[in-house]
């Protein structure tokens, strides 16, 4: 029983850490995203935002914009 516990825990280990992440990225991310998986660099002016998406000009990439609560 010990074994079949522990082999179960190894095989769901082994087969969730394999392979790329298969999330649906929209086709900016997703170019972005392949241009740092090979080292390249993307030219955003503005600098990129958590996500990886190209800033606009005066964007603030803080969540809330940087307007929308004190402090922030």
């Amino acid at each position: 029983m010990k074994y079949t516990l522990l082999l179960a825990a190894l095989l769901a280990f082994g087969l969730s850490a394999c392979g790329k992440p298969d999330q649906a990225l929209p086709e900016q991310e997703k170019a972005n995203y392949e241009k740092m998986m090979k080292g390249e660099s993307i030219e955003c002016p503005h600098g990129l935002d958590g996500n990886g998406n190209c800033l606009k000009e005066g964007a603030d990439p803080r969540p809330y914009g940087g307007k929308g609560k004190d402090g922030h």
